[in-house]
């Protein structure tokens, strides 16, 4: 805990208390808080590190916005500054936490502030905006998860995200947003979108994936032609094809809807447990655009997402692929054919969920027939990726002859991984010995 005498220098360097600060030091020569965090963001390392000896208080000072001098040495890249203040005894913020990616300190300051993802400096920013500035994917993923709001003003975290001068680092972030319903035509003040920013970058991926989550691609020249995500069926029908209508929260606190949502990744006992308790939660979506019948779905959980589906939730073509439900998955394609399209949760393709749970092959072979992309990504792996790790053997050999790419690369925990390496990290003997037979490999020729 900060001290009362801290309080007070800290005070003294913002300039609250006249006494404080600085003039406590000296009288006839006070420091000038602006000269110390003209020198921060110079990178003026003696002079920062003379002008704390002189007045500790300074590294709490802050700028006209705000912004205090520790998160202003991460934005601009003054590592070894920020190391200097942060030495100096700095109990980070928030936003300082933000900043300098700490998730160790982010996480103690939730246990006894679960609302700090809606915390907001002077400005406007909340800790997700400074996170995107500052280049922390693992920090923006944390406050996503608190309940951020992803599209928050005055200027969406995502042009943040995708003008981050890292084209690695920017990807990540851009696209962990987008997936989780970030608006993709968010504008800077000065007009301009995040599809002119990334494609001013040269971001080639990143413009490929607005345009797919729905940004105007009208607005630049040559903008390429991307499949364009569709839920126009998502949330309007149950199980057995009724129309339905629901709500985003039905009057509920909305950090109570994403804690739901969080356990219907893992946790089948504690949904029913809080379901019972409250059960229109089951309608409700996350902040970050989902509901629990699809969170469930997208992990390959069958057996909580049939309860789900059986109590009434939403069943979108997705959801109806995981459950093996083909007369509806048919159904909703010949009804509305845009639905071939359509994504779940995190932007997992459809063709997708024929593999995440049970292998469902009629409908894989309904659904590529009827236009489904083969080689179209979810969390990066192909489908042919997630049905060799599960040995769906006739799934493959579906996609195989309907052009899937063998020897397609997917990043997963940090190794790249063609289906057929894939394949032998999870002992999947009969699958492995189906892709060899095909020509993969594990790495180039």
């Amino acid at each position: 805990m900060t001290n009362r005498r801290e309080l007070l220098l800290a005070a003294g360097a913002a300039g609250i208390f006249p006494g404080g600060g600085a003039a406590a030091e000296t009288k006839t020569n006070p420091l000038d808080s602006e000269k110390f965090r003209q020198a921060v963001e110079a990178g003026d390392l003696p002079n920062v590190t003379l002008m704390l000896d002189r007045d500790p208080a300074l590294r709490y000072s802050r700028d006209s916005a705000g912004v205090s001098v520790y998160t202003l040495a991460c934005l601009k890249g003054q590592p070894k500054i920020a190391e200097e203040i942060a030495g100096r005894g700095l109990i980070k913020d928030i936003f300082e936490a933000a900043a300098s990616g700490d998730n160790k300190r982010a996480n103690e300051i939730a246990k006894d502030d679960p609302g700090l993802a809606h915390h907001r400096l002077p400005d406007g920013r909340t800790p997700l905006h400074i996170a995107a500035e500052a280049g922390k994917p693992a920090m923006v993923t944390f406050f996503a998860m608190k309940g951020a709001d992803l599209s928050a003003g005055p200027e969406s975290p995502l042009l943040a995200a995708v003008d981050y001068p890292d084209p690695a680092v920017a990807t990540e972030m851009s696209t962990f947003l987008l997936m989780n319903a970030s608006d993709p035509n968010a504008r800077r003040r000065d007009g301009k979108t995040a599809l002119e920013l990334a494609s001013a970058r040269g971001y080639a991926d990143l413009v490929r994936m607005l345009i797919h989550r729905g940004a105007d691609a009208s607005l630049l020249a040559n903008a390429p032609s991307v499949e364009r995500v569709y839920y126009g069926r998502r949330y309007t029908q149950d199980l057995h094809g009724n129309p339905m209508t629901r709500e985003d929260n039905y009057g509920i606190p909305q950090d109570w809807i994403n804690q739901f949502v969080t356990v219907a990744h893992f946790d089948f006992e504690k949904v029913k447990h809080l379901q019972k308790l409250c059960p229109t939660l089951i309608m409700t979506r996350a902040t970050w655009d989902e509901l629990a019948i699809e969170a469930a779905s997208h992990m390959g959980l069958t057996p909580m997402a049939q309860f789900l589906a059986d109590l009434g939730a939403p069943v979108s073509t997705c959801t109806a692929t995981l459950l093996g439900e083909q007369s509806l998955v048919k159904r909703l394609i010949n009804d509305d054919p845009a639905c071939i399209r359509e994504c779940g949760a995190h932007d997992i393709a459809l063709l997708a969920y024929t593999a995440l749970g049970n292998q469902h092959l009629e409908i894989a072979d309904l659904l590529l027939r009827a236009g489904a992309d083969v080689h179209q990504r979810s969390l990066g792996q192909t489908s042919l990726h997630i049905a060799a790790s599960k040995g769906y053997v006739e799934l493959a050999q579906l996609l195989l002859d309907h052009g899937a790419d063998i020897n397609a690369r997917a990043n997963i925990r940090g190794a790249s991984l063609t289906p057929l390496a894939l394949a032998e990290q999870s002992k999947q003997e009969k699958m492995s010995a189906l892709l060899k037979q095909r020509g993969g490999y594990h790495s180039e020729p």
